[in-house]
């Protein structure tokens, strides 16, 4: 590798460093760490949201099913468009309610413990699944550059980002994220002209590639439509997006993340799905697709551009990586730790503070023993959700209007949609006969989700005063 490309490589990290160093200096309690003591404003929410949803997946998953597919696999991206712009009108505002730190605190005040508890239990194991995509991501550009082999890849990812998310916390992984953004940005400018040039541009494009390659329509309606619900149930339900909800200083604020994040996805995905293609005829006959951007980068690129590139690749996994973890231990603490380990004891600052980072590591340990296990991208993100997001997604957004909502419906319906997705996922679609081998596994659960959850809620006695008074902190803040 070039000396420019380190050079540039190192230039990145050291950006890093520094903004975790100087975020540690700003951790003063949990809520700083947690939170980032509520006072984000629109520059730093809106690309850290974007950078937040910017990662392994959407890069180098869209791009390996484009190489397969072609620039249809675009579709995996721009699924993500419909969801955040409607939720951002729509739902993000709602949600945002008094003294929340947690997505699943809604579940206790709105429902019962019980349910609150189940949800977290379901999304930290969703979360363990997903974040070894990022450092399976991260291992792939160390490896297709610098020919850093995978195993050792994933470590020194997981050493990376586990060292600033434990430093600063929510704070840290803000302002990381507008760096990684900017870096994502820069790296995709650059390699999409160099990429189309090495090709003879959009004619010389054309000609290379297999029929249909450049058809958008090459993948079925069924298919496209599952991945929206995917991303609704996701961008609604995942902690590590919301969670820069409750940290924005406004409701308006707030709004903005999703809506900027939506815009700048349908530009993302256009240049993802250009570089997949471009792939196709520059490195046919890929073993792994999932390679394809860091050879690119390694054959095409020239001197100093590498570096830039390759740092968008790891900008990528690593601003993913580093909100999902900081949602896990976040989780764990208040949801777990704190009313069932701990029983509700007050603790002290530094106490706490200590037991968040011991469940990072902890979590980042678990994750990699499921990334040396598997290797598809878009499937673990696609499983992670199954188990949590198609599960949840209805008794949070139902029950944020529906006073009728009760914990016996919410609590019933997430659990059969777990099982009902898994074995739908596992036993059904593809093999069984008839309708039950054609409906998506996540359409499956989440319409048993939907039908139990408010079937059982009509039979069940109606929620307390109580609960319901706990949505109208909706009308009591910014």
């Amino acid at each position: 590798m070039h000396i420019l490309d380190i050079l540039g490589v190192l230039l990145i990290f050291a950006a890093l460093v520094f903004v975790g160093y100087r975020s540690y200096k700003q951790v003063e309690n949990v809520k700083d760490f947690t939170l980032a003591g509520q006072r984000l404003g629109r520059i730093q929410i809106g690309f850290s949201q974007a950078a937040t949803e910017f990662g392994g997946s959407s890069l180098v998953g869209a791009m390996a099913l484009c190489y397969t597919i072609g620039i249809a696999g675009a579709w995996w991206d721009w699924s993500a468009v419909p969801a955040l712009v409607i939720l951002g009108l729509f739902f993000v505002g709602r949600i945002r309610l008094p003294n929340m730190v947690t997505i699943t605190d809604f579940f206790e005040r709105r429902y019962s413990r019980a349910t609150r508890t189940l949800a977290s239990v379901m999304h930290i194991l969703a979360i363990t699944a997903q974040l070894c995509t990022q450092f399976t991501v991260g291992a792939v550009a160390l490896n297709g550059v610098l020919g850093i082999p995978q195993t050792a890849g994933i470590l020194i990812s997981v050493v990376f980002v586990l060292l600033y998310t434990m430093a600063g916390g929510l704070i840290a992984d803000v302002n990381a994220d507008v760096v990684q953004f900017v870096v994502i940005v820069i790296s995709l400018a650059v390699s999409v002209p160099v990429s189309l040039y090495n090709v003879g541009g959009f004619s010389g494009l054309a000609e290379a590639l297999p029929e249909g390659f450049l058809n958008f329509g090459n993948i079925d309606g069924a298919t496209v439509f599952s991945w929206c619900l995917f991303c609704f149930f996701t961008y609604a339900t995942n902690q590590h997006y919301i969670q820069r909800v409750f940290a924005s200083k406004d409701r308006a604020t707030a709004r903005f993340s999703f809506l900027f994040t939506g815009g700048a996805y349908f530009v993302y995905g256009l240049a993802v799905a250009i570089l997949g293609v471009c792939i196709v005829v520059l490195l046919p006959g890929l073993e792994d697709p999932n390679m394809g951007y860091s050879l690119l980068i390694k054959n095409y690129m020239p001197a100093g551009l590498a570096g830039i590139t390759l740092g968008g690749i790891f900008a990528a996994s690593i601003s993913t990586a580093d909100s999902m973890l900081l949602a896990a231990s976040t989780l764990f603490f208040n949801d777990i730790y704190q009313p069932i380990i701990k029983r509700d004891r007050p603790t002290s600052e530094k106490e706490s503070l200590h037991i968040i980072r011991i469940v990072t590591a902890v979590i980042c340990v678990l994750s990699v023993g499921v990334a040396m296990l598997m290797d598809n991208i878009i499937d673990i993100m696609y499983l992670g959700g199954l188990f949590y997001s198609t599960a949840v997604f209805f008794p949070l957004v139902i029950g944020l209007f529906w006073k009728r909502a009760t914990a016996s419906g919410a609590l019933i319906s997430m659990a059969a949609a777990v099982v009902v997705g898994l074995v739908s996922e596992f036993f059904l679609v593809g093999q069984a006969p008839g309708i039950l081998g054609a409906i998506p596994s996540n359409v499956m659960a989440a319409s048993t989700s939907l039908i139990l959850f408010v079937v059982i809620s009509m039979l069940t006695p109606p929620p307390s005063q109580e609960k319901l008074e706990f949505l109208s902190g909706y009308k009591t803040m910014k």
